[in-house]
């Protein structure tokens, strides 16, 4: 299964920073939705070895820790949602894109703030 399909010349595997929108990574990446978190997707190969910004490109992530998660959060916003990566004990990756809406929720589900998230663009 191809990691990301995509109509613009993509360098090395990451796509271009300066295109990054929720509609352009869900456009970009295989995501399947997430069971019982609508506007939730999960990058569709589990999890992976690749760091966020080996496959997102340089988009300011920003790691946290959460006493509601047992794994590191590395998070990122972009127009119209977010990111949020989980850095798992045995050196893989779960990547999570979500759309504005999902994206503010499960920060607060998980106790952070969206500003500790960076911030983009007015959307």
């Amino acid at each position: 299964m191809p990691l990301f399909a995509s109509k613009y010349n993509v360098v090395g595997g990451v796509m271009p920073t300066d295109l990054v929108t929720f509609e352009e990574l869900l456009a970009r990446f295989v995501w399947r939705p997430m069971r019982g978190c609508p506007g939730r997707y999960l990058l569709a190969l589990g999890p992976v070895a690749s760091l966020p910004r080996q496959l997102f490109g340089d988009l300011g992530f920003r790691e946290a820790r959460s006493a509601l998660a047992p794994d590191r959060v590395l998070m990122a916003a972009v127009r119209g949602g977010g990111i949020i990566s989980y850095a798992r004990a045995d050196g893989t990756f779960v990547h999570t894109l979500g759309d504005s809406a999902s994206f503010a929720r499960k920060l607060q589900a998980l106790g952070l703030q969206r500003s500790e998230a960076g911030s983009v663009a007015k959307e």
